[in-house]
């Protein structure tokens, strides 16, 4: 409960001066230029992206079923890798190709004889562009929930529905598809959320085409001074209303998700392989994954960047450049430090609230549904809004934490905490329980099963809690910059800062050596806990 508390009363204090002053910041909102564009914008890019995303991770998890034996692997992996890029260096690989004057492939479709001239035919400062890189990384999330949940299926369920009789497709709807409910539902709620939160994009594309999202206006007020704290409050509350309503409703469809386990260790909806398949997941993540990371790569090693192909010259002065800042390595460390505490911390924290939440440790059903809502809470809350709640109330006594790492360290367990207990909780979630009961029935005590049994099992979600948690907050955005403070940097404020001032080169070159510790990261959490670590994301 304390846990709930730390959560709740920052955000209740925060929200509450909406309504301050006699309501002065909801009477205020009429005031907000183009308020009604601002809000359609958000609404179109959350459905839009929900619904692109989806239909890319629905079809990828049923193609990932489908790869040869020894592919599985890389079939299982190459779909989640948009999780764990940094969202930063995803945006600038799209910016270094569809530029539309120095984008490479921009550039390379201007020769074709119908497409001349000097700018386009793409643009990816639009709508239409944002909602593009969107929807490609949100893609991720609900193909981790949902492809996990199709290796997990009972094999045999589907072998006895079409040896009564059922077509494949019958046995789809009326078998298949009700298992993966929710693991469905879960991933679209929390894409929904993500996408009506979104912050990076639609600041990093938005701004050439005038394009505002709710949480671009938030960090418009907050970067003038005073800080119009009513006002960004009143601008956020419609956000976090339709946060807590989309969780409640998702809590209330999918229920106790032990009732959709199977037990057998049948594996797959479709026992058919074929190169095809694979074919189509390892092209995926060429074009989405390779082809962004390889423009980052082209500019951070190229003199200047012009979009052409044919003339290319490398060198490392943007490495030299950028290291003569004092502010890149000492942004890396500092984003560095503050992330792998935070991660520690959610980490624990997520433990223990999947041993309540499974059942290893007994708990009355109250406070096992008030756990699981506290842990999912702060998805209701955009990231930006998250950051301006931690910076009203830290920033004041007694907390007084302003210009401190610290100030950074808890809005990014505020961020990562939902991830991290769900992470663990799947490891535990398909144990049988009565292998703890049998523990308890041999004289075991909580603690002993708790290290013995429940550690060992929730191995591998613990590390992919950790590497998703960690690659997230070292790349993370929205809060740091709602947070920052002259002479504390971290990465993504150190990134926005180059933005500002339109030096390319080095934000190559810091996307690039982010992608490589991000990358490092998953790399040992592969050796360690193998791919199947992945699959609990």
């Amino acid at each position: 409960m304390l846990l709930g508390a730390a959560i709740a009363v920052p955000v209740v204090i925060f929200f509450a001066r909406a309504f301050s002053d006699g309501g002065s910041g909801l009477t205020r909102l009429g005031r907000i230029p183009d308020l009604g564009k601002i809000l359609w914008t958000t609404v179109l890019l959350a459905i839009g992206g929900t619904a692109i995303g989806a239909v890319i991770a629905v079809f990828l998890a049923v193609v990932a079923t489908r790869v040869p034996a020894r592919l599985r692997g890389v079939a299982s992996v190459i779909p989640l890798l948009p999780l764990v890029i940094p969202p930063v260096a995803f945006v600038y690989g799209w910016i270094f190709i569809l530029d539309p004057k120095v984008g490479y492939a921009n550039v390379l479709l201007r020769k074709l004889p119908f497409l001349q001239g000097d700018s386009g035919p793409i643009n990816i400062y639009s709508t239409a562009g944002i909602l593009f890189v969107t929807s490609l990384e949100v893609s991720a999330i609900i193909f981790a929930f949902v492809h996990a949940r199709l290796r997990e299926i009972n094999g045999s369920v589907e072998g006895a529905a079409r040896v009564s009789g059922a077509s494949p497709t019958r046995t789809f709807w009326t078998i298949t598809f009700p298992l993966l409910r929710p693991s469905l539902v879960g991933g679209l709620v929390v894409t929904f959320l993500i996408q009506l939160g979104q912050f990076t994009a639609p600041l990093f594309l938005g701004v050439r085409g005038n394009i505002e999202v709710i949480t671009t206006e938030i960090f418009r007020l907050r970067e003038q001074y005073p800080i119009d704290y009513p006002l960004t409050a009143a601008l956020g509350l419609p956000l976090l209303v339709f946060g807590i309503v989309a969780i409640l409703v998702q809590r209330s469809v999918v229920g106790d998700q032990r009732k959709y386990i199977t037990t057998s260790t049948g594996r797959g909806v479709d026992k058919r392989r074929s190169w095809p398949a694979g074919t189509i997941v390892v092209g995926y993540g060429i074009l989405v994954v390779g082809l962004p990371i390889a423009a980052i790569a082209l500019v951070a090693f190229s003199p200047f960047w012009n979009g052409d192909l044919g003339n290319l010259t490398f060198s490392t002065e943007n490495f030299t450049t950028a290291f003569d800042d004092p502010f890149l390595p000492q942004s890396i460390i500092n984003g560095l430090e503050s992330s792998l505490i935070a991660a520690l911390i959610v980490l624990a924290l997520g433990f223990v609230g999947a041993l309540a939440l499974s059942g290893v440790v007994r708990a009355p059903g109250p406070v096992k549904r008030a756990l699981d809502f506290i842990f999912i809470a702060p998805l209701a809350i955009p990231r930006a809004l998250l950051g301006m709640v931690v910076l009203f109330v830290f920033i004041r006594p007694p907390f007084s934490l302003y210009g401190t790492l610290a100030l950074y360290v808890i809005g990014y367990i505020f961020v990562a905490l939902p991830f991290s207990m769900r992470s663990q909780y799947s490891s535990l979630i398909g144990v049988p329980f009565s292998l703890f009961e049998a523990a308890r029935v041999c004289g075991s005590g909580p603690f002993r099963t708790i290290v013995g049994i429940a550690l060992p099992v929730a191995f591998r979600g613990m590390l992919a809690a950790f590497t998703l948690a960690f690659s997230m907050l070292v790349n993370e955005v929205a809060v740091s910059l709602m947070v920052q403070a002259p002479g504390k940097q971290v990465v993504g404020t150190l990134l926005y800062s180059l933005q500002q001032g339109g030096e390319v080169p080095e934000i190559a070159v810091l996307a690039l050596i982010m992608t490589a510790i991000t990358a490092i990261v998953l790399t040992l959490t592969l050796s360690l806990g193998g791919r199947s670590s992945l699959e609990n994301l």
